[in-house]
């Protein structure tokens, strides 16, 4: 006659196992996945609150200058432009530094080739910068063409990182500041401004709020 055996299939004189317990496992996948996330990207929504307040301060100078609601001249609200958009860049690196601090491996190769791919797209564009702005005299011209290269890195670099760190807002952000560019640059020189004045910041107001969601909800599927 076989040996009885218990439900568990454990033998007699076996200690049985415990059930496994899915709850928790998916707990562990779930904490996994926000850690991980987070120490690839950090906490966008601020950046994003950064750069929407730059755009507001640095392309509402120009639209001042451009229609006179302030008393700037185009050469001084180019100064304000630049010196909101080097304040940005500095507190995003800052940031950034701040928070990958400690990762290693292929974390750190992916995070060190984003952030260096982004520093090179604006080194060779300030290189042509020099270039368009000794080759054209329209101050306004001149602008709309730089800028609408420097949308066109800012689209392209989101759309990419929002591929390599699946994230649809990053993603979403860089379609909308492509679309954007595309509108800007079919408005021409004399409103181009106003259009980067207006749907700039809406992109990254949305994106801080997307963002601010999303790590909500990460948090909450690992209480699961």
């Amino acid at each position: 006659m076989a040996p009885h055996s218990n439900s568990t299939g454990a033998q007699p004189g076996e200690p049985e196992e415990a059930p496994l317990d899915l709850h928790a496992a998916l707990r562990l996948v779930n904490d996994a996945e926000t850690k991980a996330r987070e120490e690839l990207q950090g906490n966008e929504a601020g950046v994003y609150l950064i750069w929407a307040f730059a755009w507001l301060i640095g392309y509402g100078a120009m639209h001042a200058a451009r229609f006179g609601w302030l008393p700037l001249s185009a050469g001084a609200s180019l100064t304000v432009f630049g010196i909101t958009i080097l304040a940005a860049l500095a507190s995003t690196v800052f940031i950034v530094t701040r928070q990958r601090r400690g990762i290693r491996g292929h974390s750190s190769f992916v995070g060190a080739m984003y952030g260096g791919a982004w520093a090179l797209g604006f080194m060779v564009m300030g290189t042509l910068s020099g270039v368009v702005g000794s080759a054209v005299d329209d101050f306004w011209l001149t602008g709309m063409i730089i800028n609408g290269i420097a949308l066109l890195i800012v689209g392209l670099m989101y759309m990419v990182g929002g591929a390599m760190f699946n994230d649809k807002s990053q993603a979403m952000l860089g379609i909308w500041f492509l679309v954007v560019n595309i509108v800007a640059l079919l408005a021409g020189p004399a409103n181009f401004v106003t259009v980067c004045f207006i749907l700039g910041p809406l992109g990254f107001f949305a994106g801080a709020v997307a963002e601010t969601l999303r790590r909500r909800r990460l948090r909450n599927r690992g209480r699961v």
